[in-house]
């Protein structure tokens, strides 16, 4: 690695000038002008040119606004300060990773482990590389190795559970996120994959797990719309309404929570409600295509044949050669024909 940056006076360059380009050509020349934050870190910096400490700090702080060529010129100078210290190798990656620098993501890493072989977090990272690349093998052999230096672990057997739900080992991606489960009972998502899992075959204990990832967000959008599929799917559409009526509550404007819902009417005989959620979703959503489509089943059902029409058409203008579009349109067109021959 090239540590090309020799005092603290360049990094501040480098990093005033990262927000001058940020902030399209503003000048931040004075330190009153410039965040309050990244202010008292200069200051700290202008008192101790050789802490490491705080440019790892300066490059935290460019790396939350997305700075990253700041962010790396400070990480650098950190670790030219300490190329000991394991903890910037981490900030080095994250760098990396978000600058998709996957080659360097992965030397910066086997660094950080090099120098420290118990440090959980640098361990998890590169595991979580190899999930990325979906290289399961060396991700999988790499979280076990972690989980034997470090029993305690949840999100080792997280990061376990995804290689395995990846290469469709369900049995084992069950036991992976129970286990995280077992020493965290609120992460959220060993719950949500779990009822994933189980979802695939309606089992019900995806109910249990989908609940159990509300109780420790009570309000999120995707848990709700799972719980809601999954009785949808189950023929329970009672419960599955009540779900998508909560999605609702939270966004009135979710489209998929109104198709869905129309959806439900239009199996349950409830033509009228199942054009007001389906017309509802589509004045979010205008090339809508499944709840165009749908609301044109409906207005077939009520026999009103020139609005079913215009929809199967207007489906065809979005999605052409759709071939429930053409069949519905054809159907029409046999009804036409015998109204005609009955009136000859």
């Amino acid at each position: 690695m090239n540590f090309w940056i020799s005092s603290s006076k360049v990094i501040v360059f480098f990093a005033i000038l990262g927000i001058f380009f940020a902030c399209g050509g503003k000048k931040h020349a004075q330190h009153e002008e410039i965040d309050k934050e990244l202010a008292a870190l200069y200051q700290k910096i202008d008192r101790s040119p050789k802490d490491a400490k705080l440019y790892l700090q300066l490059s935290s702080y460019f790396l939350d606004k997305g700075l990253l060529d700041s962010a790396l010129n400070a990480s650098l100078v950190a670790l030219k300060l300490d190329s000991n210290n394991s903890d910037i190798y981490l900030q080095v990656a994250d760098i990396y990773f978000a600058k998709r620098d996957l080659t360097s993501v992965e030397e910066v890493l086997k660094k950080a482990i090099a120098l420290d072989k118990n440090n959980n977090d640098a361990r998890l990272k590169l595991s979580e590389f190899y999930f990325l690349v979906r290289d399961y093998e060396q991700s999988e052999n790499l979280l076990i190795e972690t989980i034997k230096l470090l029993p305690y672990n949840p999100k080792a057997y997280h990061l376990l559970g995804m290689n395995y739900q990846e290469e469709n080992d369900t049995v084992n991606a069950i036991k992976a996120y129970l286990m995280a489960l077992e020493q965290d009972a609120d992460y959220f998502e060993a719950c949500e994959n779990l009822g994933v899992l189980y979802a695939q075959n309606l089992n019900p204990l995806a109910i249990d797990h989908y609940k159990n990832a509300l109780r420790i967000r009570p309000d999120d959008p995707q848990i709700l719309y799972n719980i809601a599929m999954f009785y949808q799917e189950s023929g329970n559409y009672d419960q599955a309404v009540e779900y998508y009526k909560k999605m609702l509550q939270l966004n009135r404007k979710n489209q998929f929570a109104l198709h869905n819902i129309g959806w439900i009417y239009l199996q349950t005989n409830r033509f009228r409600e199942a054009v007001t959620f389906f017309t509802q979703a589509i004045e979010i959503d205008t090339i809508y295509t499944a709840a165009i489509f749908n609301r044109g089943l409906a207005f077939e059902s009520l026999k009103d044949y020139s609005k079913a029409r215009q929809d199967y058409m207007y489906t065809l203008r979005w999605s052409e050669n759709d071939p429930l579009a053409i069949e519905a349109l054809n159907r029409l067109d046999s009804l036409q024909k015998k109204k005609n021959n009955l009136k000859k």
